[in-house]
């Protein structure tokens, strides 16, 4: 009788049986993707009546103010859309028949206040997606650990262990690293570009609220 032949073992398996640590792995990338696709129609849906900072009439506002143009500050700041997180500013429509430092007072508080609470849900997010790709770092480099280690109990077990195998085995967790990876780059995008847009509009806000700020001090 012949004896039985040592097939070895066989990472390739795993495809047709994953653990369980591999689906939650993987439903975890995907829930990642899936976040971010809502971040970034979330984004979108709250930006897309914003003023753009390189060519919109908040530069032009910035300049009517550092001439202390009165009318065309009052016409520029009529023009900001109420959505707009500068939308305090246009209470300087009534600027026309008075002198800047006339302006009902705490104009420039209200405005502040409303374009800081306008960027706090921008930066929660921005917060929330460090964090989430944080996670998912350590959790790719935990995942990739234990692939590994299970690949290396295998062999200690098997000897007879084909390198065919072992590279079926690799080539599994690398496609996972990869995908995960992916994902982070995707995150980290998304998180850079949200904390582009919020440092161009506060470097924007500063320069027009300091304008402002020495108008409506009253002179000596």
């Amino acid at each position: 009788m012949q004896a039985p032949t040592n097939v070895g073992w066989d990472p390739q398996s795993l495809d047709r049986y994953p653990p369980i640590t591999t689906k939650l792995f993987f439903l975890f990338v995907f829930a990642c993707c899936m976040w971010a696709a809502v971040v970034l129609i979330k984004t979108l849906w709250k930006t897309h009546s914003w003023l753009s900072t390189r060519r919109g009439n908040l530069v032009a506002l910035s300049h009517a103010l550092q001439a202390a143009d009165a009318p065309q500050a009052s016409t520029l700041a009529a023009e900001i859309p109420e959505s707009s997180p500068e939308a305090g500013l246009r209470g300087l429509a009534a600027i026309k028949p008075i002198a800047f430092h006339e302006l009902p007072a705490g104009i420039l508080d209200r405005a502040d206040l409303r374009f800081t609470y306008a960027l706090s849900a921008l930066r929660a997010t921005a917060a929330n997606l460090k964090c989430l790709a944080t996670f998912l770092l350590v959790l790719t480099g935990a995942w990739t650990a234990y692939g590994l280690a299970k690949i290396c109990e295998g062999i200690s077990a098997t000897p007879a262990t084909g390198a065919s195998a072992v590279y079926g085995g690799l080539s599994e967790i690398f496609i996972g690293l990869g995908l995960s990876l992916a994902v982070l780059a995707i995150l980290y995008i998304l998180r850079w570009r949200i904390l582009s847009l919020l440092a161009r509009r506060e470097r924007l806000w500063l320069q027009i609220r300091g304008y402002l700020q020495l108008l409506v001090t009253p002179p000596r």
